[in-house]
């Protein structure tokens, strides 16, 4: 079917990081790209002809193995970005004798509960946490205040913090349906994260995003600052703490906060970093983002880590209310100025009090702090939107 092993690709739902990223990446490596999807359609629409798009349910390693077979297709690599398609995507790469991620650390990073099981297991830092079963009910010796988060969710979604028995009681009683939820203590302090690269041999950090928070009770990511006081100060202790969990091939994204103790895991994305940041990394970095992420599939070492090229600073536009968008963002062209639309005009939101709520990404770069600053203060005050 193909004059060459087709670099594949495993996805769910369209992805801008997918489709404007790795797939342009893995053919710029000369490699043509097959997209397995459990959403055929939707990827058809915005994908050319140049990719071959495979329906299979891509939760199921051995749909994925089956699916393959019956195309008659020896994959080159087998990657997949979705934070929900990890462990399924390993077990299958493992299968075939690709490099591939441990799935057991894939599953125990996806899983939160198993995360904190994990990290107390191997004496790391870590907070009291616990499950709490759709059936279940709050307890009153929980050590107030909590927060309360799903057990596989992704993007702040239906991630709360909640002062007392009362407010949790509340809280589950408006949701429209309960899954396993995990409860952690809540962590004061600055968030941060760490973006690695590793080679089943050896593991880098790359750098991180010191990240602002929208006030509690909810959390949703409000602004990033590439190279910031934490995500520097704590690279190390923040590095040797993934690689003793198990975190090793590949990309990976972690959060932490930082404690009076020190830093904490706040949880493990083993994939790329998203909501546009990895399109920042993409022109900052003198080797680019997608391609080395793709190339450690094929078996490749890590290449060397360069330093970034200047200062960076993403900044979200986030909806307050629900409504339609009557005026979208509007911005003036400036050098160091990227805008990235995410809602449309006219567009209906719904208010979700996580990263969905974004109505475009604001890219700042400089080449020094000072301009970085300026620019950002001068692109701010000039922002106009109309949510209504």
């Amino acid at each position: 079917m193909f004059n060459h092993k087709p670099y594949v690709i495993i996805s769910h739902v369209v992805n801008a990081a997918v489709i404007e990223g790795f797939i342009p990446a893995a053919q710029r490596l000369g490699y043509p790209v097959v997209l397995l999807t459990d959403h055929a359609m939707a990827h058809n629409q915005v994908l050319d002809d140049n990719v071959c798009v495979i329906e299979c349910e891509v939760f199921n390693p051995l749909s994925v193995l089956d699916a393959l077979t019956e195309w008659g297709i020896t994959p080159a690599a087998l990657f997949s970005n979705s934070d929900h398609l990890q462990t399924a995507t390993a077990i299958a790469a493992t299968a075939l004798g690709l490099p591939a991620k441990n799935w057991q650390i894939c599953y125990a990073a996806k899983e939160k509960w198993r995360m904190r099981q994990r990290l107390q297991a191997h004496g790391l830092p870590s907070v009291w946490s616990s499950q709490l079963l759709p059936n279940e009910a709050p307890h009153a010796n929980w050590p107030w205040p909590v927060v309360i988060k799903p057990g596989q969710g992704v993007a702040s979604m239906d991630v709360r913090l909640l002062d007392d028995l009362a407010s949790c009681q509340h809280y589950l009683a408006s949701l429209s349906s309960r899954q396993t939820l995990l409860v952690e203590a809540f962590m004061q302090g600055p968030l941060f994260t760490l973006e690695t690269l590793g080679d089943g041999n050896e593991l880098v950090a790359v750098g991180g995003f010191d990240v602002e928070l929208s006030p509690p009770p909810h959390f949703v990511e409000m602004a990033a600052r590439w190279g910031g006081e934490h995500s520097v100060r704590w690279k190390q202790q923040a590095l040797d703490q993934l690689r003793q969990f198990g975190v090793g091939f590949g990309v990976c994204h972690s959060e932490f906060i930082v404690t009076d103790k020190g830093p904490v895991l706040v949880e493990i994305n083993y994939r790329s970093i998203g909501d546009g940041r990895e399109f920042l990394l993409e022109r900052l970095l003198p080797e680019g983002w997608f391609t080395p992420i793709l190339c450690l599939h094929l078996g490749e070492p890590l290449p060397p880590v360069k330093p970034a090229r200047g200062e960076a600073l993403i900044h979200y536009l986030v909806a307050q209310q629900s409504g339609t968008l009557q005026l979208a963002p509007q911005l003036a062209a400036a050098p160091g100025l990227r805008y990235r639309p995410l809602k449309a005009q006219g567009e209906r939101i719904e208010l979700t009090h996580s990263n969905k709520d974004y109505l475009g990404v604001l890219y700042l770069e400089a080449s020094d702090t000072a301009q970085l600053e300026q620019l950002t203060a001068c692109t701010l005050a000039a922002l106009k939107w109309e949510v209504a």
